[in-house]
């Protein structure tokens, strides 16, 4: 630290300016475990990874965020998403009508949720602060950690069995290695091997700072739109039509059609259910809208990419799979893309390994982009906000990616089926996170934060509350999730806890029911008993945040020189950043 920096810190603690120098005095003294910390001047609450982003890091335009959730949204779990509605027994039309709904909802949720990132350039961890207070934040912050973790062992294994049918397509061999895991590994050697290797291959992707993801992730939606086209189209011209599951869905499933009540909740509980796979992908937006050069160019991709690629992949993957039915009657239904893409070199002529094998790296690239981004670098900016003093993005992003190994993927994806639905159930858990962030920031606060607040870790701060937690935010919390737990427990230990209709159909409703209720107990607590600095916002740039680009929203000092900003008692708050 410079010694002009030091002569301001001093002067501003002789003026007596009502601010914590809480974090200022952790720049100036030394840990025990200095040689952990951030490179940088962190602090317990902040490093630069956690701060409003300059304009020179944002540099996601509206082409970047198009191009984004291509790479990311057409990938083996959208691909194969329409085929838990199809085994409950609804027709294909059905089943669109049904992805069509969750879809609409899923894409109006993300554009909600990605307006505060958008707008001040902080991450879901430090908007959460505001209705949560700054310790508080850490409850969503560990619920969305818990989640990456799991999500990105997961979609790893995904990505290892891509891993697999690109060697194998090379080396035919590889699918008859010798297994030496023993038979309750629920996995063969070759499994192990390609997930080993794809783990690998994730990993300098996660030294890059997120800005960098841009020219990456334009040339993996290019890529990965080709691939999933390509395999729809060969497989509909080999068969001819769009398969038995078009024309005769209960044949193959044996179950009869669905009519009245029944039918009406099969299709709620999939539009749930639809909604509950994307509902950290809902909270976390601001980690990704951040990035924008302009606020609202994230949303060009959320309206434009993410309808497209979720609706058009279920689509895709229901006549591929149902015309694949059609060539290839001996093998199991191919939902999975792997699966058929083996099921295509064992049954084709030897020339269609080239072919596979262009098509797995295609889809390959796709779950590297969901695996480090949407699963390691978004747990690692949480990590970051948990305790940015030692953990920066890199660290935090490196962290997960070893816990993913450690929750053994490959069980929870080959023998754990309770363990799925749990995760597919967490919705239970989040939407009330969404409801209170959702009816904070746009109905109570109307866009309208305090930004330099958000890291005062003092009782001064309007975000402080009662020693660092807003009282109101478990309580919303708690009555938002009481309702679907009963229904819940059922769904992922129906041996062991049986629960009346009522229950059940509650469950079925657990997202959006969740967020409304939350909301609206919300509201109601702020209302009764109003939260301090609501409305209100900081007079100056404090962290350099909006630059020539912008001006913070009703900002009184933007006529105001650098004499007045240094004088201005948030201005010791950017010299933590200096």
């Amino acid at each position: 630290m410079t010694l002009r920096i030091k002569k301001e810190i001093q002067r501003l603690k002789a003026k007596s300016y009502p601010i914590s120098f809480m974090a200022c005095d952790n720049i100036t003294t030394k840990s025990n475990m200095h040689f952990l910390e951030v490179p940088g001047h962190a602090t317990p609450y902040t490093n630069n990874d956690v701060i409003p982003l300059p304009p020179s890091r944002r540099t996601w335009s509206k082409k970047v965020f198009v191009f984004f959730w291509f790479a990311t949204a057409i990938n083996i779990a959208e691909w194969s998403g329409a085929s838990a509605s199809l085994a409950l027994g609804l027709t294909v039309q059905q089943a669109i009508i049904v992805n069509l709904t969750s879809t609409i909802i899923i894409t109006a949720a993300l554009v909600i949720s990605g307006y505060g990132g958008g707008q001040w350039h902080i991450p879901f961890v430090v908007i959460n602060r505001a209705p949560w207070g700054l310790r508080g934040s850490w409850f969503p912050l560990l619920n969305r950690v818990l989640l990456s973790c799991c999500w990105y062992g997961v979609q790893g294994w995904f990505g290892g069995q891509m891993t697999k049918v690109m060697i194998g397509a090379i080396w035919p061999s590889f699918y008859d290695m010798p297994n030496t895991v023993g038979p309750d590994a629920a996995m063969e050697t070759n499994d192990l091997v390609a997930f080993i290797i794809f783990w690998l291959a994730c990993l300098p992707l996660l030294f890059l700072k997120p800005e960098s993801y841009r020219i990456p992730a334009i040339i993996s939606a290019v890529l990965v739109l080709i691939a999933a086209l390509a395999v729809f189209l060969w497989a509909f011209v080999k068969q001819g039509n769009g398969g038995p599951l078009l024309s005769n869905p209960e044949a193959v499933y044996g179950i009869g059609n669905l009519q009245g009540s029944q039918l009406a909740w099969v299709m709620v509980r999939c539009i749930n259910s639809g909604i509950g796979g994307w509902a950290g992908g809902i909270l976390y937006q601001s980690d990704f809208s951040r990035y924008a050069v302009h606020p609202g160019d994230q949303v060009y991709g959320q309206i434009f990419s993410i309808p497209l690629c979720l609706l058009g992949s279920n689509i895709l993957g229901i006549v591929t799979t149902s015309c694949a039915r059609g060539f290839y009657p001996n093998e199991p239904l191919l939902w999975k893309l792997y699966d058929l893409l083996q099921a295509i070199q064992r049954n084709e002529a030897p020339a269609a390994r080239a072919a596979v094998f262009f098509a797995a790296f295609a889809f390959f690239l796709s779950q590297l982009s969901i695996t480090v981004v949407a699963c390691g670098v978004v747990g690692g900016m949480d990590l970051a906000a948990l305790c940015p003093l030692y953990i920066d993005i890199r660290r935090g992003s490196l962290i997960i990616a070893i816990i993913g190994i450690c929750i053994n993927p490959w069980k929870i994806m080959n023998t754990a089926n309770s363990f799925i639905s749990a995760i597919s159930g967490y919705a239970v858990f989040l939407g009330p996170l969404t409801g209170i962030m959702f009816a904070d920031y746009h109905l109570l606060r109307h866009h309208r934060i305090k930004l330099s607040h958000l890291f005062l870790p003092q009782i001064g701060s309007d975000y402080w509350f009662w020693h660092g937690l807003n009282w109101r935010a478990p309580i919303a919390w708690v009555l938002g999730v009481w309702a679907s737990l009963p229904g819940f427990c059922a769904s992922v230990t129906p041996a062991s806890v049986i629960v009346s209709d009522t229950w059940v159909h509650i469950y079925f409703l657990s997202w959006p029911l969740s967020v409304c209720i939350s909301a609206l107990v919300w509201m109601i607590l702020n209302t009764v008993s109003p939260a301090p600095g609501i409305g209100e916002v900081d007079d100056d740039d404090v962290f350099g945040t909006f630059g020539e680009l912008q001006k913070p929203k009703d900002s009184k000092q933007e006529k105001e020189g650098p004499d007045h900003l240094s004088e201005s008692p948030t201005y010791i708050t950017s010299l933590e950043h200096a």
